[in-house]
């Protein structure tokens, strides 16, 4: 089903459920704050999506516009494309609670793959190897922006940087952007970044950041799609048997996470504009104190995303068969 970018929602809804006067600046802000609850109602089509993560280390990150992991197949040869191998996937605090934690990046097998909460960068550093960080526009812009700062908190191993210092001074992890082609840090013995946000000022264009390994040309993704005013990074990270280090893929559904709306060409995956329309008469009804009607609402809001999903889903709906005389043909243990 066809979505709508943010300017087409607000073409769609302003006059209908819009605040008293709101223009679209307005509407946008009040899109913002309904929004994040809907996607969190539950795990509705529009906000689910296919994609593959390549690793050769233990650990892996999802995309910064995911939530979670809602089920994983990996190929432990990713040369031959084998996606046979389903995998479970477990919380946190599931090994803690069985054997403890292996800090040696030796997941066991059995537990398939692991949440391990969330990562302040998207790949990490290759240990025993140093590396500057270098800020860069993202395709297909050719430069940084004109304006903003990216501080970056990391380490050397010996000591941790200053996130307000210039980057062309020693330890400092202060990027001021000014339209350049790229920004490398001065250090170049870098082995750790524990927090990579944006300064207090919106970027007009996203950037990311990456890993230059010294001596080499090879490099990492930090963090990617820097633009937020005070975003600070946060990829979720996961765990998975690789002893050998082998190159592998894991094809993941992943939900969707909602990301703030900035223009107004952003996308809005869901697709029911009469559920964003209950969702945002909701949120109004919340801020004046009417729980009666805020709740009506919702409640509606919610009804809504449950029918289109029973709609998409057409003949593929789960059947439900009973057995009289059991699995075998018979019932165990019954006179």
């Amino acid at each position: 089903m066809a979505t709508l970018t943010a300017k087409g929602v607000e073409d769609a809804l302003l006059d209908v459920c819009g605040s008293r006067g709101a223009d679209s600046t307005q509407f946008l802000k009040e899109l913002n704050l309904a929004l994040p609850r809907l996607y969190n109602m539950g795990m509705w089509r529009d906000l689910l999506f296919e994609h593959v993560i390549t690793t050769s280390g233990s650990t892996f990150t999802i995309p910064d516009d995911a939530e979670s992991i809602i089920s994983a197949v990996v190929d432990t040869d990713s040369t031959s494309t084998d996606h046979s191998y389903p995998r479970v996937i477990r919380s946190q605090f599931h090994d803690y609670r069985l054997t403890g934690r292996d800090d040696d990046d030796d997941t066991l097998a059995a537990y398939g793959i692991v949440d391990d909460g969330y990562s302040a960068t998207v790949e990490e550093p290759v240990a025993g190897k140093t590396y500057s960080l270098k800020l860069q526009p993202i395709s297909p812009a050719t430069t940084i922006p004109a304006s903003g700062k990216v501080h970056v908190t990391f380490s050397d191993g010996t000591g941790i940087s200053s996130p307000t210092a210039d980057h062309t001074v020693s330890m400092g992890g202060q990027f001021t952007c000014g339209g350049q082609a790229s920004l490398t840090t001065t250090t170049t013995s870098i082995t750790s970044i524990s927090e990579i946000r944006v300064g207090t000022t919106e970027l007009s264009a996203p950037v990311k950041l990456t890993w230059e390994e010294e001596g080499s040309s090879a490099s990492l993704v930090a963090a990617t799609d820097l633009r937020q005013a005070n975003q600070v990074t946060r990829y979720r990270r996961y765990r998975v048997s690789n002893d050998d280090s082998d190159s592998i893929q894991v094809r993941a559904l992943l939900k969707r996470k909602f990301k703030k709306l900035i223009d107004t060409t952003d996308v809005v995956y869901v697709s029911s504009l009469n559920a964003i329309k209950h969702a945002m008469l909701g949120n109004t009804a919340d801020e004046n104190a009417d729980l009666e009607r805020a709740n009506y609402h919702w409640a509606i809001c919610r009804s809504l995303l449950e029918e289109q999903l029973d709609a998409h889903r057409g003949a593929a709906k789960p059947a439900v068969h009973f057995a009289p005389d059991g699995i075998g043909g018979s019932i165990p243990n019954v006179m």
